[in-house]
C-alpha cells in the first residue's frame, strides 16, 4: 500500500514538473516571438524598411499598430483565420486584383519561419481589406479634383482588424469590404471575358468595304465568329455563313448599342475598330472599372444623382430604385468635366449665363469685335464691367479692345437660346461645374455626347427638377415649374432636402436594364491607361493617407 502511495505521489510530482516545463517552454517561445518581432520593428523604425521572407510589407504602420495592440503576441494561431486569408488571396484574382500583391508565393514556402509567416499574413489581411474597401490605387494621386472620402475608413482601424482576427471572423470581415451596386455584375463580366480568353478569344476581321445587310463576303463568316464569341450573336448554324442576314444585322446593332456606336447595323470603320479590340484589352478595361467602383461604391447615399460621364447618362436613385434616367452632354476632351462629389442645394429657373472669361476670350470676343452691337443683340447678351455694372456698347472704344485685353464680362439674358436653357441645378464647387438644360437638343440623339465646356447638359431637366423639388411640398408639380419658365422671370428655389451628386467616370459598366450585358464606352478623357499602370504596379502604403492607422 505504501509503495502505491509513493508511486502516486511521484507521478503527481512528475506531472507538475512537466506542466511547469511546458509552461516555461511556452513562455520562452512567447518571449522569443516578442523579441524576434520587436527586432523587425526596431529595424523598421531605424530604416523605414519592413520585410518578411524577402517580400516588402506594404502597410507597415498599420501592421505595427496591430501587433502593438496585441502585446506583440502572435495573431495567426487560429487555422480557420489562416485558411480564410489564403482563400481571399486567391479570390483577389476574381476581383480583378493580383494575388501576388498579397504575398501568395511567399506564404506557400515550406521553410517559412513564424515571424515571417505572421507578418505576411497580417499584411495580406490589412492590404486586402484596404484594397477592397478603397481600391489599390490612390485616385487622389492621379486626379487633382478627387474629393471622395473613403466610406469604410472607420472599419479599417487596428482595433477593427484585431477584433476580426480574435473573433475568427476574417472571412466575414473581408466580404463586408466589397463594393455595392453594379460591382458584382461587372465582376461577373470579368469572369465571362476571362473565359472567352481561355477559349481562344475572337478572330480579327480584316479591313475592307463596309459590311451591310444582304452582303456576301468571306469576312462575314469571321464577323459571325466574333459576335458569337462575345455573346452578341446566338445563331449557331446559318444556311450561308458568308451571307449578312437579318439575325446578323440585329447582332451588329446590339454590339453597336453597347459600345455607344451608331446603331445602323452596318460594319463600317468605327464598328470594325471596336470589333477588333482584343479580349485582353477588354479584360483590362473591366479591371480598371472594378477599381473605380472600389473607390466609389461603398455606403452610397440613400438618395443621389449619379452622373456617368463616359456613359453620357444621368441617373437618380432612391434606395435601390432607379427613378430617372436621362441622356447628358459632357465636356469635350479639351474641356474635361471633373470627377467629384457634391450636394445640389438650389435650382434656378430662367437663368442668366455669365460667360467664363476663358471661354469669352477664346471663342466669343474675336466674333464680338467684328460687330459688337450686332453680336450682342443676336445672342441676347449684355456687356458688364468686372464689378457687375451694365455697359452701353455704343460708349466703348472698340478699337482699343482685343481678346487679350477685354475688360468686360459677357452675360446672356434668359430666353430660348440661352446656353443654360430654362433651368440650372447648382452645387457650388471650385470647378464652376453644374447641371443645366440646353437649347442644343438635337445633340442628345448622338450616342457619344462630349460637346460642352465642362458643365453637364441634361435632356430631361423638367423631370429632374420635379424630383428634386418634391420635398419642398406637393405644390411643386411639373406644371408649376413650367409656369415659372413661361413667366420669363429668373427665380431661385432652395431645396428643402439637398441632394447628393456623384460624378463618376466608368468606361465599362453593366447595362442597368440588363445587368448581364456589359457596355464598353470610349475613354474620351484618356484616363484608363493611367489607372491600369498603377493597378499593375507594386502596391503602395495607403493607410496613413486614409488616416486609419489608429
Amino acid at each position: 500500500m505504501m509503495v502505491l502511495r509513493e508511486r502516486s505521489r511521484r507521478l503527481r510530482l512528475l506531472l507538475v514538473w512537466l506542466g511547469i516545463l511546458q509552461l516555461g517552454a511556452a513562455l520562452a517561445a512567447e518571449k522569443s516571438f516578442r523579441e524576434r518581432i520587436e527586432d523587425r520593428f526596431e529595424l523598421y523604425r531605424s530604416s523605414g524598411q519592413l520585410r518578411a521572407a524577402g517580400d516588402a510589407i506594404v502597410e507597415k504602420r498599420l501592421v505595427l499598430k496591430l501587433y502593438e495592440s496585441n502585446g506583440l503576441l502572435p495573431l495567426w494561431r487560429d487555422k480557420a483565420n489562416v485558411a480564410a486569408v489564403m482563400s481571399w488571396i486567391d479570390r483577389s484574382y476574381r476581383e480583378g486584383l493580383d494575388p501576388a500583391d498579397y504575398h501568395r508565393d511567399a506564404l506557400t514556402r515550406p521553410d517559412l519561419n513564424e515571424v515571417d509567416r505572421e507578418l505576411l499574413l497580417t499584411d495580406a489581411l490589412v492590404t486586402l481589406a484596404i484594397h477592397l474597401a478603397s481600391g489599390k490605387v490612390d485616385p487622389a494621386r492621379l486626379f487633382r479634383t478627387w474629393n471622395y472620402t473613403p466610406a469604410l475608413a472607420d472599419s479599417l482601424t487596428a482595433a477593427t482588424l484585431l477584433a476580426a482576427i480574435q473573433h475568427g471572423a476574417v472571412a466575414t470581415y473581408l466580404e463586408g469590404k466589397l463594393p455595392e451596386g453594379i460591382y458584382r455584375d461587372l465582376r461577373a463580366a470579368l469572369a465571362r471575358y476571362r473565359e472567352i480568353r481561355q477559349n481562344g478569344g475572337w478572330p480579327v476581321i480584316p479591313a475592307g468595304t463596309s459590311l451591310v445587310l444582304g452582303a456576301r463576303n468571306p469576312r462575314v463568316a469571321l464577323l459571325r465568329r466574333r459576335l458569337r464569341a462575345s455573346g452578341d450573336l446566338t445563331e449557331q448554324n446559318p444556311a450561308d455563313p458568308e451571307l449578312f442576314d437579318l439575325p446578323l444585322e440585329q447582332a451588329v446593332r446590339r454590339f453597336q448599342a453597347r459600345h455607344l456606336l451608331e446603331t445602323d447595323g452596318v460594319v463600317g470603320p468605327r464598328t470594325l475598330a471596336a470589333l477588333n479590340v482584343t479580349v485582353e484589352r477588354r479584360i483590362a478595361q473591366i479591371r480598371v472599372n472594378l477599381e473605380r467602383l472600389r473607390w466609389l461604391y461603398h455606403s452610397l447615399p440613400a438618395e443621389y444623382v449619379g452622373v456617368d460621364l463616359a456613359g453620357f447618362e444621368l441617373h437618380v436613385w432612391k434606395g435601390r430604385s432607379l427613378v430617372l434616367s436621362s441622356p447628358i452632354q459632357v465636356g469635350r476632351p479639351f474641356w474635361q468635366t471633373p470627377v467629384f462629389r457634391d450636394v445640389i442645394t438650389y435650382i434656378e429657373i430662367n437663368p442668366t449665363w455669365t460667360v467664363p472669361r476663358r471661354i469669352a476670350r477664346r471663342e466669343l470676343v474675336p466674333r464680338l469685335l467684328k460687330d459688337p452691337p450686332g453680336f450682342l443683340a443676336k445672342h441676347n447678351m449684355e456687356l458688364l464691367t468686372l464689378d457687375g455694372r451694365v455697359v452701353d456698347p455704343a460708349a466703348v472704344d472698340w478699337t482699343s479692345i482685343d481678346a487679350g485685353n477685354f475688360p468686360f464680362v459677357l452675360r446672356q439674358r434668359p430666353g430660348p437660346n440661352n446656353a443654360l436653357g430654362w433651368i440650372k441645378f447648382m452645387f457650388p464647387n471650385p470647378y464652376h461645374v453644374y447641371l443645366h438644360d440646353t437649347p442644343s437638343k438635337a445633340l442628345f440623339r448622338r450616342p457619344r455626347r462630349a460637346f460642352s465646356h465642362g458643365c453637364i447638359r441634361v435632356a430631361k431637366p423638367l423631370e429632374l427638377a420635379e424630383i428634386l423639388l418634391a420635398p419642398n411640398g406637393p405644390a411643386w408639380t411639373r406644371e408649376r415649374i413650367q409656369a415659372l419658365i413661361d413667366s420669363g422671370r429668373t427665380r431661385t428655389i432652395v431645396l428643402k432636402r439637398p441632394m447628393p451628386i456623384l460624378i463618376i467616370y466608368l468606361t465599362a459598366a453593366p447595362d442597368l436594364q440588363a445587368p448581364q450585358i456589359v457596355e464598353f464606352r470610349p475613354d474620351l478623357y484618356h484616363r484608363d491607361a493611367k489607372v491600369l499602370r498603377a493597378l499593375n504596379s507594386a502596391p503602395r502604403e495607403k493607410a496613413p493617407h486614409l488616416q486609419i492607422v489608429n
